[in-house]
């Protein structure tokens, strides 16, 4: 019983680290894979634009 209590006091222990350690790692891919040649801007929330649901609706509706 002992060793069970330990494991998961461990396993808590490296998750909580990893949530805290990990996000300060990651690059949004924007700019992890830019090059010189390519000039790639911050793409916002949505690549097909805000008015994307009023141009779904309007071409359902034809």
């Amino acid at each position: 019983m002992k060793a069970i209590l330990i494991g998961i006091a461990i396993a808590a222990v490296i998750g909580v680290v990893a949530g805290l350690v990990l996000p300060m790692a990651q690059v949004p891919a924007f700019q992890a894979f830019a090059t010189d040649s390519v000039r790639v801007g911050n793409p916002g929330e949505n690549l097909i634009g805000p008015e994307w649901d009023e141009a779904a609706e309007d071409q359902e509706r034809h």
